[in-house]
């Protein structure tokens, strides 16, 4: 638990141990890994995505573009769900959100693509910043069934607003369905995606780039407001923390990014339909995806977007039962690994290490017996 200073101000973490000697010692600071270890860690998995990539078939790129898709909307889901402990299930309107504004605005309204990333992003944290005022009223169920209600309202208004979503026939970023025509490329101003593997590639470098920030973020006093209001609510409050301001503002962060995200599925994708903005895939997976993987962890989204958006990739012929898998998995998480892969993780590095201290202890005390015996 974050440490609270008796002037209503996070503590400094305790600063790096200086006895600790040797490489993990030197890769390692009081917040876990170093920061010029995690860059490290963030350049190879970056040039090991964007070399490996290039040889990749079309349906293992698809199966790894996705993946990356809902490994960004996981990650920016743990910043409300994991770092602040808000079950949060709005999560399907504003992906929804963001993906429409996308196809509509390179495809009808023939907008750049940085324009609708700017309109989605701005829209998102405005119409974030407007639901905050009124559902951080509730609390514990009654906030996740708001957040809830959020999600299907979405879902109800692609198929009712027809005449601009075109309802359950879809919009194409190419334009109007009957129309035809081909999609149309991201453009981003200085570049135009087009290609699998470019978007692949800038989904990589968004999820590298949303963790080295969300990495930085922690290591700062918003980092440690949202982990203490986490961890209690009301302590938190009573050391001088705005706890209402924490989680609105992590509440905004977590749906905008989720806004922006939703451009980028919408072109990569090129048609949207309503089905792909249902309760069970815009909001319950990706939750689902934080709490299998590890809430509260930086690994634990990715690692659960891995789990439960590539299974169904992998075993293509078991979609139909989805829902039912995603439940299962979710149980069986919780009985075997209630804290996520990452909790599990580290409960069997500490397990190891704790034996191996263990026989240590017990040779040095076999040593120590034999010598007063001679």
């Amino acid at each position: 638990m974050t440490t609270l200073q008796s002037t209503g101000r996070p503590a400094p973490e305790t600063p790096f141990e200086p006895g600790r000697t040797g490489l993990s010692g030197r890769l390692r600071d009081a917040h876990g890994l170093s920061l010029p270890a995690r860059l490290l860690v963030a350049a190879v998995v970056l040039a090991v995505g964007w070399v490996s990539v290039g040889g990749a078939s079309s349906s293992d790129l698809f199966m790894l573009t996705t993946i990356v898709v809902w490994a960004l909307i996981a990650t920016s889901l743990n910043i409300v769900v994991g770092f602040v402990g808000q079950l949060a299930l709005s999560s399907g309107f504003f992906f929804a959100l963001g993906a429409y504004v996308g196809v509509l605005g390179t495809g009808r309204w023939e907008w750049p693509g940085w324009l609708s990333l700017l309109v989605a992003l701005g829209g998102s944290a405005v119409l974030a910043g407007l639901l905050g005022m009124v559902i951080f009223r509730t609390r514990a169920l009654y906030f996740a069934l708001i957040t809830t209600g959020v999600s299907l309202v979405a879902y109800e208004l692609s198929f009712a607003w027809s005449s601009v979503t075109g309802g359950a026939a879809g919009i194409s970023t190419a334009g109007p369905v009957e129309e035809g025509g081909i999609s149309r490329p991201f453009d981003l101003g200085v570049v135009a995606i087009e290609e699998p593997e470019a978007y692949f590639r800038l989904g990589l470098v968004a999820l590298v780039l949303l963790v080295l920030g969300l990495t930085v973020v922690l290591r700062r006093r918003e980092g440690a407001s949202w982990r203490a209001v986490r961890e209690d609510d009301a302590l938190a409050a009573s050391v001088g923390i705005d706890v209402a301001r924490r989680k609105r503002i992590a509440y905004i962060v977590s749906s905008t990014l989720i806004g922006g995200v939703g451009v980028y599925y919408g072109h990569w994708a090129g048609f949207i339909t309503p089905d792909s903005f249902t309760f069970a895939d815009a909001a319950f997976a990706p939750l689902a995806m934080v709490v299998i993987g590890g809430s509260g962890t930086l690994l634990g989204p990715i690692l659960g977007a891995t789990v439960v958006a590539g299974f169904p990739e992998v075993f293509r012929d078991l979609r139909d039962y989805s829902i039912l898998l995603y439940g299962a998995i979710l149980l069986a998480a919780m009985m075997i690994a209630p804290r996520g892969i990452v909790g599990l993780a580290k409960d069997g590095v500490r397990g190891l290490a704790g034996r191996r201290a263990a026989r240590g202890e017990r040779r040095a005390t076999t040593a120590n017996g034999d010598e007063r015996r001679d």
